[in-house]
């Protein structure tokens, strides 16, 4: 009789993963840091590259197949739990292809198709500010001049993070539309402390508006947008005025529109399990008082307290099943911007998790299209109404906020 140890043993590690994917893609049974991490990782895995890994599935049962897998009954059961979980890993990608549906919903309109990508010219390292080693940004220009700009904010829960490392997808996109995007990098905590974050935001906001000109940006289209943490202060710096500016108070650091991905929006927030993560990680890395302390500062930093009827037109775009950062801290900035600005849009994406937009999936192509037909609209002042879509909830109602601890 031949030997089926290996046929075996490939169908039960199939199996595994497959079980594992499909567990974290639907829903990360951890919530705390340091285990939600892995479960970031398997989520994004599981939805983004649903289609990838049934395919290997279906590979891996073949192979196992062949080595004799199906003449135990252990082997035989590995082989139909890898089949189901291969099913099952479909169903999850075909969830991240209905966020076009979603984010058509949130824009009163279909989206457009993408633009071609075209080569940027890349000038990489330009100092913003002089105060420290962080204040630096790179820009990413089109073949055209008068270009409107975004600045983009890089994520890392205010301690990590850079401007090389994300929003590549949206850049690229946006490039080929004939914007100029700048990313920004900042000075970040523990090591320093609120509000250095924001003032390095809105000091590049500030040079942007100053020099971008001679090098083919609008300095009159300026546009801002982030996401986890860069979405907390992308969003701040968009609500905040003439606040967080220090030695420059009278530098013009508006913008046309905002886009803010799975980011951060009420510091002085309760998590839903009714304990204080959240709080108790921002006091460790950026503030230096308590809430009860100095409750001013607190809600200072806290977008949802900033917007106004005259804020700029609002994007937030934020995942179901997002691990880190609770999907009901979005619903609740969107519902508190659908009722007081005038402009806003809210995309809930089901079965999307916590930096799903860190793969090129079809859901993080709907989601680029979308945001950047959004930016279009603001930057060249077209009408536009929008709604406010998710996966079918009600997110006007009573909200809990965030369950997570970091963004």
């Amino acid at each position: 009789m031949r030997d089926n140890t290996a046929g075996t043993a490939l169908a039960l590690g199939a199996a595994t993963a497959g079980v594992a994917l499909n567990l974290f893609g639907r829903r990360t049974p951890w919530t705390r840091y340091p285990w939600y991490l892995p479960g970031v990782a398997a989520g994004i895995s599981g939805t983004e590259l649903g289609a990838s890994f049934a395919a290997a599935q279906a590979v891996a049962g073949g192979l196992a197949l062949r080595l004799g897998a199906g003449r135990s009954r252990v082997g035989t059961a590995g082989l139909a739990v890898a089949a189901g979980t291969a099913i099952g890993l479909v169903d999850l990608y075909r969830h991240g292809a209905d966020a076009e549906r979603v984010l058509a919903e949130a824009l009163g309109s279909d989206i457009e198709p993408g633009r071609a990508r075209v080569q940027p010219v890349v000038t990489r390292g330009i100092r913003y500010h002089d105060e420290a080693p962080e204040q630096v940004l790179d820009l990413h220009r089109p073949a055209r001049p008068d270009a409107p700009v975004l600045v983009f904010v890089h994520g890392g829960s205010w301690v990590g993070g850079s401007r090389r490392g994300q929003g590549t997808h949206l850049i690229r996109e946006l490039v080929g539309r004939g914007w100029l995007c700048v990313s920004i990098d900042y000075r970040l905590g523990p090591h320093n402390r609120w509000p250095s974050m924001i003032v390095d935001v809105k000091r590049a906001v500030a040079w942007v508006r100053a020099n971008i000109q001679r090098y083919g940006g609008d300095p009159g289209r300026i546009a801002i947008a982030g996401a986890s943490a860069g979405g907390h202060l992308a969003t701040l710096a968009a609500l905040s005025g003439s606040d967080f500016q220090p030695g420059f108070e009278r530098a013009d650091t508006s913008v046309c529109a905002a886009v803010s991905l799975y980011g951060v929006y009420d510091l002085t927030a309760r998590n839903a399990d009714g304990t204080t993560r959240l709080r108790d990680y921002v006091r460790r890395v950026m503030f230096d008082t308590d809430l009860a302390d100095d409750p001013e500062t607190w809600q200072a930093a806290s977008p949802i307290f900033r917007v106004a009827a005259d804020s700029p037109p609002l994007f937030v775009v934020h995942g179901d099943r997002d691990e880190i950062v609770s999907v009901k801290q979005a619903r609740r900035f969107a519902d508190r911007a659908a009722r007081e600005a005038t402009r806003s849009a809210y995309a809930e994406l089901p079965y999307a998790h916590h930096g799903f937009d860190s793969i090129g999936s079809p859901r993080t192509k709907a989601t680029v299209r979308a945001v950047a037909q959004f930016l279009d609209r603001a930057a060249h002042q077209e009408p536009w109404s929008t709604t406010n879509a998710s996966s079918g909830t009600n997110f006007a109602a009573s909200i809990v906020p965030t369950p997570e601890a970091r963004s």
